[in-house]
């Protein structure tokens, strides 16, 4: 991924958009899940296996 594809999905995720995202409610983002995508993106953005497995790691003990 590079700097101009994460901007462009991180600002999709900024502006509430429910297709891509999901959806709680009717036409309303579930916030959960735009916080989980926004991590995915910023993580293959660093694209460094071990630092995705740490993160990984973190995010199931939290879940």
């Amino acid at each position: 991924m590079n700097r101009d594809r994460l901007l462009e999905n991180l600002r999709w995720l900024a502006e509430g958009n429910p297709q891509y995202a999901g959806t709680d409610e009717e036409g309303r983002q579930n916030a959960k899940v735009a916080l989980l995508m926004a991590d995915d993106f910023l993580l293959s953005y660093i694209g460094d296996p071990e630092v995705t497995e740490l993160f990984n790691r973190i995010r199931e003990k939290l879940s």
